[in-house]
């Protein structure tokens, strides 16, 4: 299932792989939008789902886990993968 997060009028997808696992692809972006659109796509998980960001922004790579950590949320893995970093992140 594929769903849309939009910060005003621009949109990154969000994917559901399964029952509380997402994929957020923020290639593309620089921060603060990858940022903004992880926290915004967070806030409208269940508890206990788990979110894959994906960024292809350096930067990202520490602020989207700072902001996440902030709000109480768990980081679970921060990985690069080429060019692109995979940010696995546990709303709480």
């Amino acid at each position: 299932m594929l769903y849309k997060v939009y910060v005003n009028s621009t949109a990154v997808k969000l994917m559901k792989v399964n029952n509380d696992r997402y994929i957020l692809d923020a290639r593309g972006y620089a921060c603060p939008y990858p940022q903004v659109f992880t926290l915004k796509a967070i806030k409208d998980l269940s508890s206990g789902s788990v979110m894959e960001v994906l960024v292809d922004n350096p930067a990202s790579c520490d602020n989207v886990p700072a902001a996440i950590r902030k709000l109480g949320h768990e980081v679970l893995e921060v990985r690069q993968e080429g060019n692109c970093w995979r940010i696995v992140v546990r709303k709480r």
